[in-house]
């Protein structure tokens, strides 16, 4: 699928998802609901209504984030993870650093981490390795977890709206006494109303494209984890028995390594 499929999809649904609740949700409402704009109905909800018209943007610029970062392809491309994986076999450190340098991707972010630390043992490039790739995930997860937040708060917000139109509802009645007429009931009842449908507008959409992320996540992650073992164990395997017969290169990696972070 194209990159442009994937802005017009979430946008169009969105787009349903927020208009419809707005402009009437039964046909008997239809005649009254087409002389009310939409600037209208946002203005009755308050300024509740600002701050769930600001997730929605926020909602939207996500969803198009991750459509667009969330690829496989480029994350954990296969044929570059095998090119990677025969060259480790070979115990072809040089060239698989090489590689990795050339593209980046959590492949190589996880490689790197361990061939960069080779001459300091063992335990130190397991911890580099297991290390990195925890942050490679930690950035997946951090990417869709901002949708969640949003399903999560703009139900809350609409209902705070929903509270607060109840209370100038009844603020007009107990100050309105007998001179009290339906009319006057509106704007509170409302305001009600409309926070509580556009709370769930903007939380509904965001909550399906957060299962529907954070099942692309989990698959990423998990394909991360089985070639992430693979190599962890094959540059473990090709550490000599020796220190001192360490290639040339790698040792030069390290030097320039600590020089730079002191």
């Amino acid at each position: 699928m194209k990159p442009k499929i994937f802005f017009k999809v979430p946008m169009m649904l969105s787009a349903c998802l927020f208009l419809i609740p707005l402009t009437g949700f039964a046909d008997e409402t239809t005649a009254i609901a087409s002389h009310v704009t939409l600037w209208q109905l946002l203005k009755a909800g308050g300024w509740t209504m600002v701050v769930l018209g600001l997730l929605s943007v926020l909602a939207l610029t996500m969803i198009f984030y991750n459509f667009l970062m969330l690829k496989l392809d480029s994350l954990v491309p296969t044929e570059f993870t095998e090119n990677l994986i025969m060259r480790l076999e070979a115990r072809d450190l040089q060239g698989a650093r090489i590689i990795c340098e050339k593209k980046k991707n959590i492949i190589t972010a996880i490689a790197l981490a361990g061939i960069n630390r080779y001459a300091r043992g063992k335990t130190v490039m397991r911890e580099a390795m297991e290390k990195a790739m925890v942050k490679e995930v930690s950035k997946l997860w951090k990417s869709i977890a901002y949708l969640g937040d949003i399903a999560s708060i703009s139900p809350l917000l609409g209902l705070l709206g929903t509270v607060i139109g109840m209370i100038q509802a009844f603020n007009v009645i107990s100050t309105a006494g007998e001179s009290l007429k339906p009319i006057m009931l509106v704007g509170g009842i409302s305001k009600a109303l409309i926070t509580t449908a556009a709370g769930l507008v903007v939380a509904i959409p965001a909550l399906g494209f957060y299962s529907y992320f954070r099942g692309i996540v989990q698959n990423i992650c998990d394909i991360v984890d089985d070639y992430s073992t693979d190599i962890i164990k094959l540059i473990e395997e090709s550490y000599p028995s020796s220190p001192s017969s360490l290639p040339s290169s790698l040792k030069e990696i390290e030097t320039q390594e600590v020089l730079f972070n002191a």
